[in-house]
């Protein structure tokens, strides 16, 4: 056999296994996309259609009375609350992780170790935050704040500090102490060297954490179920949740609001994911 002939079969293997993962790849994209564009099928749907059979991705026509009834009630405002309540959240994760994973990383202090394993041991909690409703609801019950617009913010902060910190900790990881002696040496403060010279070096990593927080506020359901009983102070996921009782779902409305939900999310994603993979790479590999 010829080195000629060895390369071609090794050429040919390499495009088989090319083609079985796009075959892979796109099997997996159309099993999550497809019920995305089939919510966005149905909410523009008449209400006649919705339910007939055979059923069929395009109807007979296109109508935004769903959305219409949508935005006749309060959901616009809602909007606004989980808008507000997500930003407030995002931001104020973004600077108290900052600090933190700085002061982690460059000073030495007791417990430094197991206290950075505790928030590390937390970061479930944004995916696990009903277990802490109880516990949680009793607490603000007795400070008063039940039913008010700062409980959520404070929530959700709480819920995703965590992940926002060891993100950011593992960027600074990879920023050298190099720097902090060489600006010490210009006569630069840690507040100054922090500003200036850490926080400028973790951008992208900045930029992942803020995505990941305000993805994990933003989706947030059962504290905003719980703790907020007003229609004034709703978050949207909880007014997407309204099309639906006990006599029933209103397909139209609920799909038209769902998607409403889910459009700042996928902008999100759609513009800023590479910054997901750029902050948590970052953040993954030192020096």
């Amino acid at each position: 056999m010829t080195v000629e002939s060895t390369d071609i079969r090794i050429g040919g293997r390499r495009q088989v296994v090319r083609v079985v993962l796009l075959v892979c790849i796109a099997a997996i994209a159309l099993v999550n996309v497809s019920p995305v564009l089939w919510g966005v099928a149905t909410s523009v749907r008449p209400p006649e259609e919705i339910f007939t059979f055979p059923p069929s991705l395009f109807g007979s026509g296109v109508t935004t009375e769903h959305y219409a009834q949508v935005f006749s009630g309060t959901f616009a405002r809602n909007l606004l609350n989980s808008l507000l309540y997500s930003t407030v959240a995002t931001l104020t994760a973004v600077i108290i992780g900052a600090v933190a994973a700085y002061a982690f990383d460059r000073f030495r202090f007791p417990m430094r170790r197991p206290l950075f394993g505790v928030i590390v041991a937390c970061i479930p909690l944004s995916m696990g935050a009903a277990v802490l409703v109880i516990p949680n609801y009793l607490y603000f019950a007795t400070l008063g704040l039940l039913d008010t617009p700062v409980i959520l913010p404070l929530l959700y902060l709480g819920y995703n500090l965590p992940m926002a910190v060891w993100i950011l900790k593992g960027a600074m990881e990879g920023i050298p102490v190099e720097l902090d002696e060489a600006a010490k040496i210009d006569g630069a403060s840690r507040l100054r060297t922090f500003a200036s010279v850490i926080l400028p070096l973790c951008k992208p990593s900045m930029a992942a954490a803020s995505l990941f927080v305000f993805i994990g506020s933003w989706n947030e359901f059962v504290a905003g179920s719980v703790m907020v009983n007003s229609s004034e102070y709703r978050p949207v996921q909880v007014a997407v949740y309204q099309f639906i009782s006990a006599f029933g779902r209103q397909w139209g409305p609920l799909t038209a609001s769902a998607m409403l939900a889910l459009l700042p999310v996928l902008l999100l994603v759609v513009f800023f994911g590479r910054h997901l993979v750029a902050g948590m790479m970052r953040g993954a590999v030192k020096g």
